[in-house]
């Protein structure tokens, strides 16, 4: 008899489950509302990408091609080929590629009218807040998905 009553001890144990403890809740807790933080920040910033696509269409379209510019080491050239935000540029001696709107928002390219420099520095500006904006997105997103992970974790020790 005394097998019998041990062995009923031990089933009564094993079915008690753990309970989290007050530290735990309320680390669970924490890690829900930064998720809940963090999804609205990211709601905002896909907004603000929304606001900066009107911004550029806005802008217009400015083709490149035939555009006279002037390098400070190949001198001058123009632009023979563009292709999305890559042009070609032909100079004397040599044909070079370049990124747009960057070479010439950052006068790496110079021209001669206003207009259009304001144009590809405007463009850069929306490129630069862009790039920007959509790090802090992706940062979010990595951010949430290791408080869901932490969660996880902290519930796996009471299952």
């Amino acid at each position: 008899m005394g097998l019998t009553m041990e062995n009923d001890d031990q089933e009564v144990k094993s079915d008690l489950k753990k309970k989290p403890t007050k530290k735990t809740k309320e680390m669970l807790e924490e890690n829900a509302k930064k998720i809940e933080e963090l999804k609205v920040e990211k709601s905002e910033l896909t907004e603000v990408l929304a606001t900066l696509d009107k911004e550029e269409e806005g802008l217009g379209d400015h083709s490149a091609l035939k555009m006279k510019v002037e390098h400070k080491k190949f001198g001058e050239g123009q632009v023979v080929k563009q292709d999305g935000k890559y042009i070609e540029v032909k100079f004397a001696d040599v044909v070079k590629k370049f990124v747009l709107p960057g070479c010439i928002a950052d006068k790496f390219l110079e021209v001669d009218d206003q207009e259009v420099l304001d144009y590809y520095t405007k463009r850069n500006e929306i490129h630069k807040k862009r790039m920007n904006t959509e790090l802090k997105i992706k940062s979010a997103e990595f951010a949430i998905q290791r408080h869901e992970d932490a969660i996880e974790k902290l519930n796996a020790k009471y299952k």
